[in-house]
């Protein structure tokens, strides 16, 4: 392929690029290259820090503080059906759950109890430096069952 050649490719118009193979090849190309690059980014923000210190650093998958999330409000009454998200700001995270609870709850109450639950187990027991709260959106109410 000499220069000319590439000069021809450059003054494609857009019927001519269309229905050249060529065109097609590089379209491929192109949105394997951006999906190898999304996918590197997402694996490698796939940890979460829990603290450093002169030993080393402890992380924590999503997955896993997904499921201590669920279980947390497992336990407590009234909230169904919880999915966490993880949201970094700086170096802080903040947990933002969404979940379902029953029609007579007391969302100031039980995002209280929530938050309080959840600083237990991460701050104190697991000892998250970087722990900036949780934020809660209610997807469902459930009704009351006899």
């Amino acid at each position: 392929m000499n220069f000319n050649d590439l000069e021809y490719l450059l003054d494609w118009n857009l019927q001519e690029a269309l229905r050249s193979p060529l065109y097609f090849y590089l379209l491929i190309l192109f949105l394997f290259l951006v999906l190898t690059f999304w996918s590197l980014r997402k694996v490698r923000r796939d940890l979460v820090s829990v603290f450093s210190d002169k030993d080393g650093k402890v992380q924590i998958t999503p997955h896993a503080l997904q499921e201590l999330v669920k279980r947390t409000c497992e336990e407590m009454n009234g909230i169904f059906f919880p999915n966490t998200s993880i949201k970094k700001n700086g170096n802080s995270i903040r947990l933002h759950v969404r979940l379902v609870i029953k029609t007579d709850c007391n969302i100031k109450e039980t995002r209280e109890e929530l938050r309080r639950k959840l600083e237990i187990v991460m701050v104190e027991k697991l000892n998250f430096d970087n722990f900036g709260g949780i934020d809660l959106v209610i997807k469902g109410f459930k009704e009351n069952s006899a």
